[in-house]
């Protein structure tokens, strides 16, 4: 959920103040309250008192003895946390379900107390103390988390301090103590130990988690963009001379930035396209995309995001050319099942599927052998030059689509007895195709066939990726493609390609038996190995071979090769449990 600073907050309540009369504002205070459990209301009460006013108090209100005592305390509780007396250990906590530090909870009003001190320094005005403070007692914070050194597992819950909040405040510190020509330097060290990406921790919360104004600001803003220029493309830096633009120099600046640095930081072009979008100046946001997609190389992730707002244009100014570029660029960049599936949906009829299958095939393959790139899970890497590897089963997914079923059967020589969860294994596809295709389609699917094929043919849920791997915050849910709609999507198009493209009765037969073979080697690698978490898979995979028996009258063949496997592992009386199941469920088999 997102978080609102102070000067955010306080906005957004007075708007809705205005918007509503005296008398809407007591219904919905009176409404808030009948809402409220009996041991809330007392609590609720007491809050209707007008604030006393409060001078701010001068920073010779504190006395010297009161500074040294905060930081000594700060002091002796870090080498209390270094010597990890807040901890006995990790175990297992039934109740979390996954392993923790156990030890003493005592820790948690210690930091609330300290931190809510050095609040009180803060709200004073005494920022040079708050400052060390902040430094300090974060620096401990943050270091018992990832060492291990506080007890619990969710530590930033178990303390009512917002640890971001406190590091925003700690931010606006150095910008108040600090001379403004070092402020870029100092504000830069502190975040690169606060932040990888400064998606929470920002200059917009610096800004805002005061209702005060900063002076100056406007001479900081081009100082820190100099400043972030001249620093080593990360996640970090990116993301925060994007935010500076966007603060500083709004849509304007987002252009120039794309324009004449963009090579060095792609993501600008995102950023002004975004701008252009909320602006709706769709002809604007054709010449932008393009020109990203021009300048920038063809293998980096963020071009299927460039690639989107072209899309998104063109739907609005019905460009049909302009479409058609828009998916295959987002498919060339972000290679995936749901990514080939839009383009797809594009084409008209089969001959132009085919055309595109055949034109994508060999990119990809090319690619497979290029392997190399800063990949997505390289968090210290820039998300701006992230490539996207090809799926491993995309392959397969192709030469069914195109229906050429001789080349696809050749995948599954790759496959492997285990290891077919992911879905990458050809045989966690390739099979269950195979035995579809081979059913009788005069006959409704039977129970077990019908549940392999439909988790074989379903690529999950439909979430189109940004380059970074999330959605913007303020995209709307609804642009989002329907994941229901989607699951059913491949099924449908390979349906409809084995009616297009009738499989031969010979080969059919023939990819079956290869399909079954394969089948029989991993129930006996899933039994015989005892892995009993999936002896639920090695029945189904059994009873959909039976059932395509029974399809085509070979009843007694389907019963033999139950009887088979089940005398086999006689023994394994887990496994005949789950065959037990999976034949009532199927209603055509005895046990």
């Amino acid at each position: 959920m997102k978080k609102l600073t102070l000067k955010e907050f306080i906005s957004a309540l007075k708007t809705r103040l205005e918007k509503y009369t005296h008398e809407e504002i007591k219904e919905i205070i009176l409404a808030q309250g009948i809402a409220m459990s009996p041991r809330e209301r007392i609590q609720f009460l007491d809050g209707f008192v007008l604030p006393e006013k409060k001078e701010r108090k001068k920073k010779g209100q504190k006395t010297k003895e009161d500074d040294d005592l905060l930081l000594n305390e700060i002091e002796a509780f870090g080498k209390r946390v270094a010597k990890y007396e807040f901890t006995t250990g990790w175990g297992w906590d039934n109740e979390y379900g996954e392993e923790r530090a156990w030890g003493d909870d005592s820790w948690v009003g210690e930091v609330d107390d300290l931190f809510g001190r050095i609040q009180e320094f803060y709200e004073a005005g005494n920022y040079e103390i708050a400052r060390k403070a902040f430094e300090s007692l974060l620096e401990i914070y943050r270091g018992g988390m990832e060492e291990g050194k506080f007890s619990g597992y969710d530590q930033d819950e178990m303390i009512e301090t917002d640890i971001d909040e406190a590091a925003l405040k700690y931010l606006r510190c150095i910008y108040l103590t600090e001379i403004p020509s070092e402020r870029p330097q100092a504000i830069w060290d502190a975040l690169s130990g606060l932040s990888f990406d400064a998606r929470d921790i920002n200059i917009h919360g610096l800004i805002n988690v005061s209702t005060e104004e900063l002076s100056q600001l406007e001479d900081f803003g081009q100082q820190w963009r100099e400043f972030l220029k001249k620093q080593k493309v990360s996640a970090l830096s990116t993301n925060l001379l994007k935010e500076a633009v966007r603060l500083f120099q709004g849509a304007k600046g987002l252009e120039t930035l794309a324009m004449e640095e963009g090579g060095k930081f792609p993501s600008a072009f995102v950023e002004w396209l975004e701008a252009l979008k909320k602006e709706k100046k769709y002809e604007e946001m054709i010449r932008a995309a393009s020109l990203g997609l021009e300048r920038l190389p063809d293998r980096l992730l963020i071009r299927a995001k460039i690639a989107d707002y072209l899309h998104a244009a063109a739907l609005k100014l019905n460009r049909k050319d302009l479409i058609d570029r828009s998916l295959k660029e987002a498919l060339f960049a972000d290679p995936s099942l749901e990514r080939l599936l839009d383009l797809l949906d594009n084409a008209r009829n089969l001959e132009e599927r085919i055309k595109i299958l055949n034109e994508a095939l060999p990119r990809f393959q090319m690619v497979q052998k290029k392997r190399g790139g800063e990949r997505a899970w390289d968090l210290n890497r820039s998300p701006d030059f992230f490539e996207r590897e090809i799926p491993g089963n995309l392959e397969l997914q192709i030469y069914l689509l195109k229906g050429d079923y001789e080349k696809a059967e050749a995948q599954m020589e790759k496959s492997k007895s285990l290891g077919w969860s992911s879905g990458e294994d050809p045989g966690a596809l390739g099979t269950p195709f195979f035995l579809f295709s081979k059913w009788d389609h005069g006959k409704k699917l039977a129970a077990n066939l019908s549940e392999l094929w439909k988790e074989a043919t379903s690529p999950g849920p439909f979430v189109y990726h940004d380059y970074d791997g999330d959605w913007d915050e303020g995209e709307d849910p609804k642009e989002r493609p329907e994941p229901t709609k989607a699951e059913a999507r491949f099924r449908n198009y390979l349906e409809g390609v084995l009616k297009e493209i009738p499989l031969p009765e010979s080969e059919g037969e023939e990819y079956f038996r290869r399909a079954e073979k394969i089948i029989l080697n991993r129930i006996d690698a899933i039994v015989g190995n005892k892995h009993r978490k999936s002896y639920w898979k090695a029945a189904q995979l059994l009873l959909a071979v039976a059932e395509v028996y029974w399809s085509n009258g070979q009843t007694m063949e389907g019963q033999k090769l139950i009887d088979r496997i089940k005398e086999k592992y006689r023994h394994h009386s887990a496994f005949r449990s789950e065959l037990r199941a999976k034949a009532k469920k199927s209603g055509i088999f005895s046990l």
